[in-house]
């Protein structure tokens, strides 16, 4: 495969990967909605599987191809990129299109604490160089223990439904792009990186990575147009937790993912880092100052990249 059409490829896949999540998380979401489902359960949930999509498609087929690096890349690249790039962008929104500030609920501090414990626990697991199968089972089953606390945490909530709007021909269209794309992005993504002579995690760890998180900021920047703080912050917070706790267990569980010095030594600390900068931010209304700082680390993530 020449240069030329590798990249010709990664855009279709960009294109069907985010269009895809789009069909499928616009009527997901309005699924959920006929259902008597908070918005806030719709961000952390069915939104942020939805965006997470292409994450864990990604990464399984990098796994299965045997492109762990890759598949490692994209997941930690996409939690930098979500908070650095998507929810920052939220906030420019809010502050200069809807001239207010972002003032995240109770519900998104109490998820705040599951998503910091997720970023904890993967730096943890991935000290030894390695990330086992036994701790891959560990964070599926933390994810399934979430879903169920956020389930009974939000239980017996007053919620208005509207009239149906679901599409089930864009919902499972949706998915098929979301495969096709994720298929195409994994194959170009790897011929360019091998005939630039770029490292795959390099590869993962940036254009893969902000090229999966397309969904997230595409939904988070149509929730805050439309003014819907509890999704565009519950969207980036699920996310997160669904792609340390869901994508990484399930790709643990299909083939042990080893981890490089640079991820342990720095992109994890970073991301710590991040993390703990973002879970405070959250207790305050988010303001222009605070997506500038935010963006400020994704900027500097990006520079990191130039080292390795």
């Amino acid at each position: 495969m020449s240069l030329i059409l590798a990249v010709f490829l990664l855009i279709i896949g960009f294109i069907l990967l985010t269009k895809g999540a789009d069909y499928f998380i616009e009527n997901s979401a309005s699924f959920a909605e006929e259902k008597g489902i908070s918005p806030h359960v719709v961000g952390v949930t069915i939104v942020a599987f939805g965006t997470s999509l292409p994450e864990l498609l990604v990464s399984i087929i990098s796994s299965i191809q045997g492109y762990n690096d890759l598949a490692l890349g994209n997941i930690v690249g996409s939690n930098i990129s979500n908070i650095g790039l998507v929810l920052s962008v939220s906030t420019f929104i809010f502050y200069y299109v809807l001239k207010t500030n972002i003032l995240p609920d109770e519900d998104a501090n109490n998820d705040s604490y599951v998503m910091l414990l997720a970023v904890l626990m993967l730096y943890f697991f991935a000290i030894d160089k390695s990330i086992s199968q036994i701790e891959g089972a560990v964070f599926f089953s933390l994810y399934i223990i979430y879903i169920f606390w956020l389930y009974k945490r939000t239980k017996g909530d007053e919620v208005s439904t509207d009239e149906s709007k679901t599409s089930y021909m864009f919902l499972i269209g949706g998915l098929i792009a979301l495969l096709i794309g994720a298929q195409l992005t994994v194959d170009s993504a790897v011929e360019i990186a091998l005939a630039i002579g770029i490292p795959e995690i390099v590869i993962g760890l940036s254009v893969v990575a902000v090229g999966t998180s397309l969904p997230e900021l595409a939904g988070t920047i149509s929730a805050a147009r439309m003014g819907h703080k509890e999704i565009a912050v519950g969207n980036v917070i699920g996310s997160n937790i669904a792609n340390i706790f869901l994508v990484m267990g399930v790709l643990s569980l299909i083939n042990p993912i080893a981890v490089e010095d640079f991820v342990v030594d720095q992109t994890l600390p970073l991301l710590i880092i991040l993390t703990i900068v973002t879970f405070g931010l959250i207790r305050i209304p988010l303001n222009r100052l605070s997506g500038s700082l935010l963006f400020a680390f994704f900027l500097f993530f990006i520079y990191q990249l130039t080292f390795i």
